[in-house]
């Protein structure tokens, strides 16, 4: 016999957002909030301390006690900012734990449903970089990963009332768009699905736009209540996706498996991750 606690647990939907005491990562904390509100959710407010950090520079060894300490002011400092966005207390969680951010934050994904990330490069050569945090996450976490930062994404978002997907012109993974229609659904807001074949001339747009419909049109019919549009873009995939991000409340991305690296960011993932002017989820 299953005891139901056991069972209730297994079962709950949980997300997990990983904060470092920045600006970006209040507005993660924010945003998963907002995400777990929607999706009844727990929420996981995660800090890891980098034991790199307990062995400093020139020989200087950190207490792990007030490493511990502090890390506890950032876990409280971002609860507080979800309780303030209404989430129930009851349903909040703070961990302080030891060892390299986007490893554990990776290993924990496995149990959750989400996870969120503050991005803290904003401008001039940091932005070629993103942020190892958000890059490494991005690519080894089992669960969809929000990126989002405070520069690009002061404001609440959901006023556009839409969700973006990009659907890659020889794509045949679902990952992503059936991510974007489960959020729209979750957000109850229009989904636009696009693809940016890099190619503007009429047979090429009509050839993308009709094998968009084909990769849509299965889960559109498993969220008849979503409206749904499908667009082909002009131009070059990066400037075109960055542009579009500036008009939806979150932009949903793909990432490719490299056959022997596994799930990486490549050159346009990156680009995307730095420039987005909306939150941005990346899912494999």
């Amino acid at each position: 016999m299953t005891d139901d606690r056991t069972s209730s647990k297994a079962q709950r939907t949980v997300i997990i957002v990983g904060v470092d005491g920045s600006e970006d990562g209040l507005r993660a904390a924010r945003y998963a909030a907002g995400s777990a509100i929607k999706r009844d959710a727990d929420l996981i407010v995660l800090h890891a301390v980098d034991d790199a950090a307990v062995a400093g520079a020139w020989g200087v060894v950190y207490d792990p006690t007030a490493l511990q300490d502090a890390g506890q002011v950032v876990v409280d400092d971002a609860i507080h900012v979800a309780t303030e966005r209404g989430m129930d207390p009851d349903r909040i969680s703070g961990e302080v734990v030891l060892g390299n951010p986007a490893a554990i934050l990776a290993d924990r994904s496995a149990d959750a449903q989400l996870v969120v990330l503050g991005r803290r490069a904003t401008s001039g050569l940091e932005r070629m970089f993103v942020g190892s945090t958000s890059v490494a996450v991005a690519g080894m976490s089992a669960a969809p990963v929000v990126v989002i930062s405070r520069a690009s994404t002061p404001d609440p978002t959901g006023g556009k009332k839409c969700v973006a997907v990009a659907v890659g012109p020889q794509s045949v993974g679902t990952a992503a768009v059936g991510f974007g229609f489960a959020e729209a659904d979750h957000r109850g807001c229009k989904l636009l699905a696009v693809t940016v074949p890099g190619n503007d001339s009429e047979e090429v747009h009509d050839e993308a736009l009709k094998r968009l419909n084909e990769v849509v049109k299965p889960l559109a019919n498993k969220h008849p209540h979503v409206e749904v549009e499908t667009r082909v873009l002009s131009g070059e995939p990066v400037d075109a996706l960055v542009d579009l991000s500036g008009n939806v409340d979150l932009l949903v991305i793909g990432m490719k498996k490299h056959p022997i690296l596994g799930w990486t960011a490549g050159g346009v993932s990156r680009a995307i991750m730095a420039h987005a002017q909306s939150p941005l989820a990346i899912c494999h």
